[in-house]
């Protein structure tokens, strides 16, 4: 993280502020050290995945691979048909997918199923829904109300008795004969026994229950309910899901998902028979529909053909004319051709009334549109058709869902765009049939033309040759129809559907909860959680910890690590001089010898950034460690604000330096021996009113220059520099200024702005000192964990403490 340096004065040296940082090493050695924290969220969490499976009804997943043909066969059947590929609708296989996942298909899947009644036997902690081998049938009345969605619980007297109970202050009924919701029960509290096989009947049920497995002791409490169709095809519904290998597959992959394994099995298969059923009834419904279109226009030319037969039969016998001469035969031919064009033109022009009418009806959006074939050649029409076929389709597949589909808002965009497609579609159709009304006037003009000729043929012979003309015309007509006919019914004979199964639906397992997966993320979260705790904590703890919580604040040097104090002694040094306490301060010693250089009575001024930090403990020790080495100590108790070195060495009422500073003591006066050889103490005295003038008065000057000429070495305990001014004036006395800082206690914050002060006040040769370092032995050997075990009570003010500081 970078960090934001702040520029001091005189030094040199930057002092940073705080981010979050973490410190690494203490989280490892917290993982080790707290190793069975891990232990123990592990193993609440494996406790809460085995109750999660034990209590919580399983889901299961089956799956069935179905190949969809998105462009059908009906490529071939227009092959066959000369222009019968009409039907050829541009499939996509969303569309496809869509169609199997609708509403109405599911729900036709539904109804063929066994479904209306679910089964389940209770358990002491979760209940089991039943399908197959059932140990009890119900049996129910379909024109009759039965309650839905209601547990209606049976329970097992002996082999030949039951009883129902029902419990439930509101409840719904449902006609599924009619396919329409009953009226509301209200409340119901229903308690009866019945002999298995009897009709049990009431204003919202009427069923017979058989026994069919209920002989063992064990079976005693079961329930049913009756499932109302909508929300059972809205579940399931719901719960399908595919996939493909890729997206250039037309293989797809079918997943449904349920409590019962075995009606998710069931449930496919249905699904996938009544999905290719539906496919080839809609093909074979083209092929209806085209059958029909032709065997109208047949009735009109068989009775057109029929009567030009009987009239030609009879005018060469009552005329005796069986032929026409060369020159009529020309004519003839001319007008058979013009005659049959005439005719085709007449049959699209039908077949153009015909899908006029059929795509104004108002069936578009009620049902799925499929319109008779018939060969034309305007491929523009075909295009259009197929168009509004596929948005037809897309149409049902969304507003299939009666509760959905119309909040779907495609539906509007999809409404407005079939709505234009039939409107292009029929100007099309319009277009077309002025175009053939045209074609057709023209014909009818050259066949004036030529009937004109005819008149200067014989009179006999011009009416043979009008009566063969029609005949020969209607016989063509009809023996083409016919040919259409016999195709059309060989190709719905011969449809097959353009789906196929290549899997049959099977289990896929349970896909909730699992139990290998639910045990992996137990583990991980049993080894997350008491991580993320150690990282919050270090994050929450905005105390210093260790010397790098200094270092990433400042430059500072850190001159020594003074550990936890476990001794009664105040003054470590003089009474367990062999002790590891007592070598922290020897080794503090020497860097402060090394700091101070050649100067003669060098001053060390010993201040904190709040109080509670150490420093008389420290201020105490430090003379006494000098004292030790030989030299002329004094220490000086400049915190007159709270005089901790009169509380530590009993000096209470005795003058001392306030009672220099007024003028009512000399020097000589207030200076005390101490039992340790060179080691002398000047106490602080009463508490003053005024501390920070007094420090601030021409005699702190004196008193430093008459002690600089009598002692070697000269410590100050000054009060905290986070608070009060005193320590900044006093500083400007001192050679060497120590900063003691306290692990777990001292605010990193209030550490950071304190120093950032002094520097920029100008206070130079400055060292840290980290205090009541705690050594423990862990499992990485000896190494700084840090506790702490005592504390000073200080209170602040004048007269007895520091003002918003006391607490």
């Amino acid at each position: 993280m970078d960090q934001i340096k702040f520029q001091t004065k005189g030094s040199g040296i930057p002092v940073s502020n705080t981010g979050i940082t973490l410190d690494y090493k203490k989280l490892i050695s917290d993982v080790i050290r707290f190793w069975w924290l891990f232990v123990i969220t592990i193993s609440l969490a494996l406790f809460v995945v085995y109750m999660i499976h034990r209590y919580t009804q399983p889901v299961y997943r089956a799956s069935l691979v179905l190949l969809v043909d998105e462009r059908g066969s009906d490529k071939t059947q227009a092959n066959m048909m000369e222009g019968f590929g009409l039907s050829t609708a541009m499939r996509t296989l969303e569309n496809q997918i869509a169609i199997l996942t609708s509403w109405e298909m599911v729900r036709t899947a539904i109804k063929e199923l066994d479904f209306d009644v679910s089964y389940y036997k209770t358990g002491r902690l979760k209940n089991t829904e039943l399908y197959g081998g059932l140990p009890f049938l119900v049996y129910f009345d379909q024109e009759s109300p039965q309650l839905l969605n209601t547990p209606i619980y049976l329970t097992v007297i002996d082999q030949e008795r039951f009883r129902l109970e029902i419990e439930t202050e509101s409840g719904t009924s449902y006609l599924y004969g009619a396919e329409k919701y009953g009226p509301s029960t209200g409340k119901i509290h229903y308690s009866q026994e019945f002999n298995f096989g009897d009709l049990v009947e009431t204003p919202w049920l009427k069923l017979r229950v058989y026994n069919k497995d209920l002989s063992r002791p064990e079976d005693k409490a079961y329930y049913f309910v009756f499932n109302s169709p909508d929300e059972l095809t809205s579940s399931y519904k719901s719960s399908f899901t595919y996939s493909r290998s890729n997206d250039n597959s037309s293989i797809v992959r079918l997943y449904v998902t349920g409590h019962n394994n075995t009606k998710n099995v069931v449930f496919l298969n249905k699904m996938a028979e009544v999905f290719i059923r539906n496919n080839l009834e809609r093909k074979n419904q083209i092929a209806t529909n085209t059958i029909d279109f032709i065997e109208e226009q047949l009735l009109i030319i068989s009775d057109s053909l029929s009567s030009k037969g009987t009239e030609l039969s009879h005018f060469r016998t009552e005329h005796q004319i069986q032929s026409l001469s060369a020159q009529t035969e020309i004519y003839f031919a001319r007008l058979e051709h013009i005659d049959e064009t005439a005719s085709d033109l007449y049959l699209k022009r039908n077949y153009y009334n015909y899908l006029d009418r059929y795509f104004r009806a108002d069936t578009l959006f009620d049902s799925t549109i499929a319109p008779a074939q018939y060969p034309i050649e305007n491929t523009s029409i075909f295009q259009q058709i197929n168009k509004l076929m596929e948005l037809n389709m897309e149409w049902h597949a969304i507003t299939g869902d009666k509760k959905s589909g119309i909040y779907n808002p495609h539906v509007v965009e999809l409404k407005s765009m079939m709505e234009i497609a039939r409107r292009t579609l029929l100007e099309a159709i319009d277009n077309q049939k002025i175009m053939l009304d045209n074609e057709l006037a023209r014909i009818e003009e050259e066949r004036r033309s030529i009937t004109a000729e005819l008149y200067e043929f014989p009179e006999k012979e011009r009416q043979l040759f009008g009566i063969e003309r029609h005949f020969n015309l209607n016989n063509e007509v009809y023996t083409f129809l016919l040919r259409k006919r016999s195709e059309a019914q060989i190709q719905k004979a011969s449809n097959t559907p353009d789906h196929s199964i290549l899997e049959t639906a099977r289990s896929a397992g349970q896909v909730y909860p699992t139990v290998s997966r639910d045990r992996q993320k137990a583990i991980l979260i049993g080894l997350v959680l008491p991580f993320l705790f150690f990282v919050s904590r270090q994050i929450a703890n905005n105390k210093i910890t260790g010397a790098e919580d200094i270092e990433r604040i400042t430059d500072l040097p850190i001159i020594g690590h003074i550990i936890h104090n476990s001794k009664d002694a105040s003054n470590v040094v003089e009474v367990f001089p062999k002790s590891i306490i007592t070598e922290s301060f020897r080794r503090v010693r020497s860097r402060l010898e090394y700091m101070n250089g050649d100067k003669e009575a060098p001053i060390i001024a010993i201040s904190s950034s709040m109080p509670g930090e150490g420093k008389t403990f420290c201020a105490l020790n430090l003379a006494s460690v000098f004292a030790i080495s030989g030299k002329k100590t004094l220490l000086v108790g400049f915190d007159m604000r709270k005089p901790g070195l009169n509380s530590i060495l009993n000096l209470h009422h005795q003058e001392g330096l306030s009672s220099y500073l007024i003028g009512k003591a000399k020097l000589d006066d207030i200076i005390q021996t101490n039992s340790l050889d060179n080691l002398y103490i000047l106490p602080s005295g009463a508490v003053p009113p005024n501390p920070s003038e007094l420090i601030g008065s021409p005699r702190t000057v004196k008193l430093f220059e008459e002690l600089k000429e009598r002692f070697e070495i000269i410590l100050l305990d000054t009060p905290p520099m986070g608070i009060v001014a005193d320590g900044y004036m006093l500083a400007r006395y001192a050679d060497t200024m120590i900063f003691l800082t306290r692990q777990n206690f001292t605010i990193r914050n209030v550490f950071s702005h304190t120093v950032k002060q002094m520097l920029d006040e100008g206070i130079t040769n400055v060292g840290v000192i980290i205090n009541d370092i705690q050594v423990k032995k862990g499992l990485m050997g000896y190494g700084y964990y840090y506790g702490y075990g005592y504390g000073y009570g200080y209170h602040y003010g004048y007269g007895n403490g520091y003002g918003y500081y006391e607490e």
